[in-house]
């Protein structure tokens, strides 16, 4: 499976169509959906931080933009970490046009500004640069995180390989016997392997999903 922090490299389209609410965090559930239970801003999985590690963000500060603070379009799901260091920052007009701003799904291709290499944020545009050093995205310990999550991730997917090239070779011994004896104990290797990787796959579905 992928790399599951990786910035899309096209914007994202919103799907959810909720109705009005009068509290912003009552969105909250619709935007851990809208956002595959993502940051939006440094990627990190909800289901490895935890729900409650998470909240809402408001791409416009409320203080500036008090007619937004319940408006769907300008709310995303961000990690309280995120969403912390982000603040009530709002570029002037002068600082955007500089490249000076935060980058978001919806409106800019996260690609453009923000790539990952292993665990470690590289920032390819003036906005990348500033996001990576307002939020600080290669702080020490997620930089070290997302490297360890990685290789354990890299481990079982070759684990995965190995148990469908065993389940191939199972599948073929078991077609191959000539007796009834060869047969069953070649129908319990193949249904061992083929449990096995079941285990596998459904332990980093667990992760992913």
């Amino acid at each position: 499976m992928r790399n599951p922090f990786l910035y899309q490299k096209t914007k994202h389209t919103r799907t959810r169509t909720p109705p009005v609410y009068p509290n912003y965090r009552q969105y909250k559930p619709e935007l851990q959906i809208e956002f595959s239970a993502q940051c939006v801003y440094c990627r990190a999985l909800d289901r490895v931080k935890g729900y409650e590690s998470f909240g809402v963000d408001h791409y416009r500060p409320q203080k500036d933009f008090p007619h937004l603070v319940t408006e769907y379009l300008n709310l995303f799901y961000a990690c309280n970490r995120c969403n912390s260091l982000k603040r009530s920052f709002w570029p002037n007009p002068k600082k955007k046009r500089d490249g000076i701003f935060i980058p978001n799904p919806c409106e800019h291709v996260m690609f453009e500004h923000l790539r990952y290499m292993r665990g470690e944020v590289q920032a390819h545009s003036n906005a990348g640069a500033f996001t990576v050093e307002r939020l600080d995205l290669n702080d020490p310990a997620g930089v070290h995180f997302r490297d360890g999550f990685l290789t354990m991730l890299a481990a079982m997917n070759s684990k995965i390989e190995e148990a469908k090239i065993l389940l191939v070779e199972a599948q073929t011994t078991f077609d191959g016997a000539t007796t009834k004896a060869l047969r069953d104990i070649a129908r319990e290797v193949r249904d061992q392997v083929r449990e096995n990787l079941e285990e596998l796959q459904t332990a980093l579905e667990k992760v992913l999903d």
